[in-house]
């Protein structure tokens, strides 16, 4: 039998407690979920239901609209589908869908995650085509929406109010002017790309651009994007629709590669 110290069980607690209030959160969607429904479900009282949506709230676990409306999960929670990414081997399952765009194309190709307010690069695969477009260095941590991959990440969260919380996250105001964008600028490459069904910048850099789409969890949520950048002359069409052809391909590889994966460590947890 297990022995808690001081505190500890307490502890314990107070994390289940908080597990339970994020859940039930997360189920109430678009919607959200307002103070008395979260009592209600969670039978918890209202002394210790405001307790720990206090603490939340602080950490940006949960945010509450207009300050007095229903509660939605926070801005801090949508960066850890990256680490989820991570811990499936993200990269690993992408690299060989990577390599073989890459070589069909000649162009560099690129796999970014988000973290918090950033896109990180985890890889690159540098194309044969003698003029490569090597804007973003392996590692490199990008303001969201300021290139194609970025804009991938946002722009497909399924919860479109989840977009416009990010949107405002003030790190990211923030970085995206500090860098010569405006968040106005950011909204309508998120509409472009929702109308298209890709993320399309002609000039990431001046004479290159790039073009992006999202790599779901089979929720249908975004945990990286796949990039292909090109001097701006290789991404018109046709041949834009040839490489878009190409990475659509690439995507549902790797998006198939990460389900076996994910079964595979649900198989094993399931038996320890």
């Amino acid at each position: 039998m297990r022995v808690f110290a001081p505190n500890e069980r307490g502890l314990e607690q107070s994390f289940g407690r908080a597990a339970a209030i994020l859940d039930h959160i997360a189920a109430a969607g678009d919607g959200g979920m307002r103070f008395v429904e979260i009592v209600r479900q969670t039978g918890y009282s209202q002394t210790t239901v405001h307790r720990m949506m206090t603490a939340l709230a602080a950490h940006g676990y949960i945010e509450q609209e207009g300050g007095k409306g229903a509660y939605f999960l926070g801005t801090r929670l949508f960066g850890w589908s990256s680490s989820a990414a991570s811990r499936f081997g993200l990269g690993d399952v992408a690299r060989l869908a990577m390599e073989s765009l890459s070589e069909l194309t000649g162009d560099t190709v690129y796999l970014s995650v988000r973290s918090g307010h950033l896109a990180v690069c985890l890889s690159r695969v540098v194309g044969s085509y003698p003029i490569k477009a090597l804007a973003v260095e392996p590692g490199a941590r990008i303001p969201l929406g300021l290139n194609a991959g970025g804009i991938a990440l946002l722009a497909f969260i399924v919860e479109t109010p989840h977009i416009e919380r990010l949107l405002t996250m003030p790190e990211l105001v923030e970085s995206l002017a500090a860098s010569g964008c405006s968040i106005d600028v950011v909204r309508d490459r998120i509409r472009a790309a929702r109308h298209r069904g890709y993320a399309l910048i002609a000039d990431f850099v001046p004479g290159a651009g790039g073009v992006a789409l999202p790599i779901c969890n089979p929720q249908g949520e975004p945990v990286g994007s796949l990039s292909l950048a090109a001097i701006s002359s290789r991404l018109k069409e046709p041949r834009l629709r040839m490489v878009l052809e190409k990475m659509a391909d690439a995507v549902r590889e790797i998006e198939a590669r990460l389900r076996e994966t994910s079964a595979h460590q649900d198989g094993t947890a399931a038996r320890r």
